[in-house]
């Protein structure tokens, strides 16, 4: 069998890439939806700020990268596998929603590890912010031309939306657990 070379594949990345800006210049750039996903991608880290605890910030910073690496890893896997694509997007050499997985997510997340302290609260608020997410939010999401399900349904996404904070939140806990046993040493 004749497998195409790492310079072949490459070159056939360099052309992608190159073919995705033209795209993205051509269609994209000054778009009613580009405007919109390039405020999304600023206006929530303003609001975040006016609502963040501050005496916390660490520790919310920390929560909410960790649910950016989740989101970014998770939407380029489903990217790559073609389970869906985005026909527009705020940056051109990124295929992910950047709007989504940099900035909506993670503030979003924080806000409810923020204000939900308790494991049994924090599990049922997951709960409802992954029904928003899963079964209104990614429909209008769709509806208005920012997402394309190719190989995805909706409720694919409630149990990873909900794992993805409870794992996080478990991240968080064990590396303040470390901090706090190291500090008393």
């Amino acid at each position: 069998m004749n497998y195409p070379s790492d310079e072949q594949i490459a070159e056939m990345m360099r052309q992608l890439t190159q073919a995705q800006i033209d795209n993205f210049l051509g269609q994209h750039i000054g778009t009613w939806r580009w405007w919109v996903l390039f405020i999304l991608l600023i206006a929530h880290w303003f609001i975040w700020y006016k609502l963040v605890d501050k005496k916390r910030i660490v520790e919310l910073v920390l929560f909410g990268v960790i649910i950016m690496v989740f989101t970014i890893t998770l939407d380029e896997i489903g990217f790559v596998l073609s389970l869906w694509r985005y026909p527009v997007g705020v940056i051109p050499i990124l295929p992910r929603l950047t709007s989504i997985d940099y900035t909506m997510l993670p503030i979003i997340f924080m806000l409810v590890y923020q204000y939900f302290p308790a494991w049994k609260n924090f599990f049922w608020a997951l709960v409802v912010l992954s029904t928003v997410f899963s079964f209104v939010a990614e429909p209008i999401v769709v509806h208005l031309g920012f997402y394309v399900l190719i190989k995805w349904l909706y409720w694919y996404s409630f149990p990873i939306y909900i794992v993805m904070g409870l794992l996080a939140r478990w991240i968080v806990r064990i590396l303040i657990d470390i901090e706090r046993k190291s500090c008393k040493m």
